[in-house]
């Protein structure tokens, strides 16, 4: 499976061309290894189950830097990236029957700052934001995940030494019930 919507593109392990997956490992490799001091089994195996998708946004591949800054090959990582895995695969704290889990949320580092990040979670609602969806969110980003409707679903926990909080975002049907039970709907009776 292979999907454009506008610029962002979304696929599942086979519908990868062979850049796009070697620039999204590049990128998560960066970001939540390196940059976060993490060492972790990135490759875990989950990115190749049916059902597993890839959304991304790509950029211009551009000079890639070394361990010592010096130019060395070429970068082809997505200027912003996101997994969203196979409806009810259980992932860690967050974990919902039914529910999707969004994680490996991450954005190259040259665009933070330009609202790259929440154009990607505007993204990951806009195509899943029907059904249930989840993550496990580091803690310092609990109001970024909350303005895209994702709420405190637990207590935290630890995970690769940095604090991690268990989120939920309930569907868009759960959502109108709740508001309809809460008299929150913005509609008016009329008799």
């Amino acid at each position: 499976m292979r999907q454009e919507h506008g610029d962002w593109v979304l696929a599942d392990f086979s519908g990868l061309r062979a850049e796009e997956l070697y620039g999204i490992l590049q990128l998560r490799s960066r970001i939540f290894v390196v940059e976060q001091d993490c060492v972790f089994l990135d490759l875990d195996g989950v990115d190749t189950l049916p059902g597993t998708h890839h959304l991304f946004l790509p950029q211009s591949p551009r000079t890639a830097r070394d361990s010592h800054g010096a130019e060395a090959g070429v970068s082809v990582e997505p200027a912003a990236y996101a997994r969203v895995l196979p409806e009810g695969f259980a992932d860690g704290p967050a974990a919902r029957p039914g529910a999707r889990s969004v994680g490996r949320v991450v954005t190259d580092p040259a665009a933070r700052g330009t609202g790259l990040g929440h154009r990607l979670m505007q993204a990951v609602v806009e195509l899943y934001g029907h059904a249930d969806l989840t993550l496990n969110a580091q803690a310092h980003l609990e109001g970024y995940y909350g303005r895209h409707g994702f709420a405190l679903s637990g207590p935290g926990f630890t995970e690769d030494g940095i604090p991690h909080i268990p989120m939920h975002r309930p569907g868009a049907e759960d959502r109108v019930r709740a508001e309809l039970g809460a008299g929150r709907t913005g509609l008016s009776a009329s008799r």
